[in-house]
């Protein structure tokens, strides 16, 4: 699969992340922003989960393997990684 990268330049939001973008785990990158998750460093790239934009502190990346051996990366916040309707990979303890 071919790793998909969107850039959103400063003064542009977010676009909501569609079903469609999760199905094919695009990587959104960001610049010119505030991270939305401390609210004080730039901002890299956008959660797969909310949308909100992240720094490199505030990122938490994930692979998701399949069957055949093949890792699909993601980004999420906090938040979206801990949560297992988002992130099925972590299941309720």
């Amino acid at each position: 699969m071919i790793q998909i990268v969107n850039h959103i330049f400063a003064g542009e939001k977010s676009p909501p992340i569609s079903k469609n973008q999760r199905e094919v785990f695009m990587i959104t990158v960001t610049e010119g922003r505030t991270c939305e998750g401390c609210d004080k460093n730039e901002a890299v790239v956008v959660c797969n989960g909310c949308g909100k934009a992240l720094c490199q502190d505030c990122r938490i990346f994930d692979i998701w393997g399949s069957g055949c051996g093949h890792g699909l990366p993601l980004v999420f916040c906090r938040k979206c990684d801990a949560d297992p309707r988002i992130n099925f990979w972590k299941a309720p303890e």
